[in-house]
């Protein structure tokens, strides 16, 4: 990747970042945009793992729910 290219990905990364308030200003060089860069990898990657993280614990969760109404279902059926 060029380096216009990360110092694009950096900016769009602190705007996303910081959202409203107002970004705090660097010096734009080639070493703090590598630096910058890769922690903007690292901050995605990371973030990709917490969605995957939480998608697989819905799904345990809806699962859990199904196996309790099942059991419950058939208490209610022996007991009846």
């Amino acid at each position: 990747m060029e380096a216009k290219e990360k110092e694009s990905q950096v900016a769009a990364w602190l705007k996303k970042i910081f959202g409203d308030h107002p970004i705090p200003q660097y010096e734009v060089n080639p070493r703090t945009t590598e630096i910058l860069y890769h922690l903007s990898e690292h901050n995605k990657s990371g973030t990709e793992m917490s969605t995957w993280v939480i998608e697989d614990l819905k799904q345990k969760a809806s699962e859990w729910d199904q196996t309790v109404k099942s059991r419950e279902l058939k208490n209610t059926r022996l007991t009846v």
